[in-house]
């Protein structure tokens, strides 16, 4: 199953910090909602385990994040992949970055699930996917503000 979303966060912030942060593994690894044993790998990746809840199904997934495609100081491209309780979750993330003070971080997301979670259909699961991401981005935008 393959999802689409997109939105948008203004961040109380200059771009060049904005960026900074939103492609730092150290910063990323801080703002992760709901995130546990979460460890940076190196000065692009990170690892974390992603626990999730969709309907009455709950699983908990190792995800590996890989920063790539910078374009300092407006764009860059998130990777995701993961497994876990029987399911599969890819992701390509991309940000760009708009204006200065505030910030407008427009997003998209380019979801690929298998597994037992992609069994849940499309109409429950891009309502929990359009949910928790944008959680994971007002996330990143509290943790981006309050770092001044």
């Amino acid at each position: 199953m393959q999802l689409h979303l997109e939105g948008s966060n203004s961040i109380s912030s200059g771009k060049e910090k904005v960026f900074a942060l939103l492609t730092d593994p150290n910063f990323l690894a801080k703002s992760l909602p709901e995130a546990e044993d979460v460890k940076v790998l190196d000065s692009e990746s990170l690892e974390a385990k992603l626990k999730l809840r969709v309907a009455l199904v709950s699983s908990s997934l190792r995800m590996k994040m890989t920063v790539s495609g910078k374009g300092p100081p407006s764009k860059a491209v998130l990777l995701a992949d993961g497994s876990g309780s029987g399911s599969s979750i890819k992701i390509k993330s991309t940000f760009s970055l708009e204006g200065d003070s505030p910030t407008v971080m427009r997003w998209s997301a380019d979801v690929e699930i298998t597994g037992v979670m992609a069994g849940l259909g499309s109409s429950l699961l891009k309502g929990f996917a359009t949910k928790k991401v944008a959680e994971i981005f007002e996330g990143i935008t509290r943790a981006i503000e309050s770092s001044a």
